[in-house]
C-alpha cells in the first residue's frame, strides 16, 4: 500500500456533483466533466460526497460511478470516494466493491443515526475499526452540517491521526481548522484539508495542505491558483484571491448547496444536471440571478 499520503492529497478536489436527466445517472455526462476536469491542474475527484448526493443513490448506482472515474480519469489524478454507511460492518462491505476500481482513499462522514450515542469512544472504534480491515486508507470527514452536529473533537483526531491506514480528514465545520492541525502528533503520517472555500486559505496558512472545495467544481483553475499563490509565497496577492474567491461563492452557487453548484456548472459549461429528488433545481429566477453575478465577474 503506498503510504505517500501528502504528495496525493496535496491540492485542490472537487466534491464531485452526480448529473442526473430525468431523475437516472447521467454517467455520460459523468464521463464528459472528468476529461475536461484532466485538462485542469485539480490534484484529483471526490465522488459520492455530500455534493455528489450520495444519500440518493444505490449501492450498484455508486459502484457505475466509480467504474466510470476509473475509466475516464488521467494518470497521477488521485481519486478519494465516498463510502460511509452507518456500521462499520457496512462501511467496510462497500469499500471492498470500489477498492480495486482505481480509488485511492475511502472517506467517511461521521455516522449520525444514533447520535446521543456517536461519543469519542464510539467514533475512535467506528474509524479504527474500518481502518483495520479497510484494502485501501481511509480519510474521517468532520462534516457537523451533515451529520446531525456530530463535530470531531482534537483528542479523536489525534488517536486517528497515528493509525497507519488513516490518511487524513477533511474539516468543512465551523472550528478553526488549525486545532485539527495542531492536533496531529509530531510525525503522523495524517494530512489535514479544507472542505470549503471559506476554510480554504485560512486551512493553507495553518498547515492544511488542500482542499476539497465545491466552487472547484464550476472554477477549478482559480481554486488551484489560490493554492499556488500560497506555495510560492505571493501573500498578498494570495489574500486578495481569497477575499475575492469567499464572496464570490457567497454571492453566486454558494447559498444555494448543491441545486446552485449545478445550475453553475451548466453556465460555465460543465454538467450539472438536475439534483435527484427530494432536493430541487434552482427557480428560473434564481438561475437569472446566478447568471447575473457570473456575468457581472467576467466569469461568462
Amino acid at each position: 500500500m503506498d503510504t505517500n499520503y501528502k504528495e496525493k492529497l496535496s491540492g485542490v478536489f472537487p466534491p464531485c456533483m452526480t448529473p442526473f436527466v430525468n431523475e437516472e445517472v447521467a454517467y455520460d455526462k459523468i464521463a464528459e466533466n472528468i476529461e475536461r476536469y484532466n485538462q485542469t491542474k485539480l490534484k484529483g475527484y471526490m465522488p459520492l460526497g455530500s455534493n455528489g448526493e450520495f444519500r440518493s443513490l444505490t449501492d450498484e448506482e455508486s459502484v457505475k460511478i466509480i467504474d466510470v472515474y476509473q475509466k475516464h480519469k488521467a494518470p497521477g489524478k488521485t481519486l478519494i470516494a465516498g463510502v460511509q454507511r452507518e456500521s462499520a460492518k457496512a462501511t467496510i462491505e462497500f469499500i471492498k466493491k470500489i477498492a480495486d476500481k482505481g480509488v485511492d482513499f475511502a472517506t467517511i462522514i461521521a455516522p449520525h443515526y444514533f447520535v446521543n450515542f456517536m461519543t469519542d469512544e464510539a467514533l475512535i472504534k467506528y474509524y479504527s475499526a474500518i481502518a483495520d480491515q479497510s484494502p485501501i486508507p481511509i480519510m474521517v470527514y468532520n462534516a457537523p452540517k451533515f451529520a446531525a452536529g456530530i463535530v470531531f473533537s482534537t483528542h479523536m483526531i489525534s488517536l486517528l491521526a497515528e493509525h497507519t491506514k488513516i490518511a487524513g480528514m477533511k474539516d468543512t465545520s465551523k472550528e478553526d481548522i488549525s486545532i485539527y492541525v495542531k492536533a496531529v502528533p509530531e510525525g503522523a503520517n495524517f494530512c489535514v484539508l479544507a472542505g470549503t472555500i471559506n476554510k480554504f486559505y485560512k486551512g493553507l496558512l495553518a498547515g492544511a495542505i488542500g482542499g476539497v472545495l465545491s466552487i472547484a467544481n464550476y472554477l477549478p483553475d482559480k481554486c488551484c491558483e489560490l493554492q499556488e499563490l500560497h506555495e510560492v509565497g505571493k501573500r498578498e496577492e494570495a489574500e486578495k484571491m481569497d477575499v475575492y474567491m469567499r464572496e464570490l461563492s457567497g454571492n453566486a452557487a454558494g447559498k444555494s448547496g448543491v441545486a446552485g453548484v449545478k445550475a453553475a456548472m451548466d453556465l460555465l459549461g460543465y454538467f450539472g444536471g438536475d439534483p435527484r429528488i427530494p432536493l430541487l433545481p434552482l427557480s428560473d429566477e434564481e438561475k437569472a440571478e446566478l447568471k447575473a453575478v457570473l456575468m457581472k465577474e467576467g466569469l461568462l
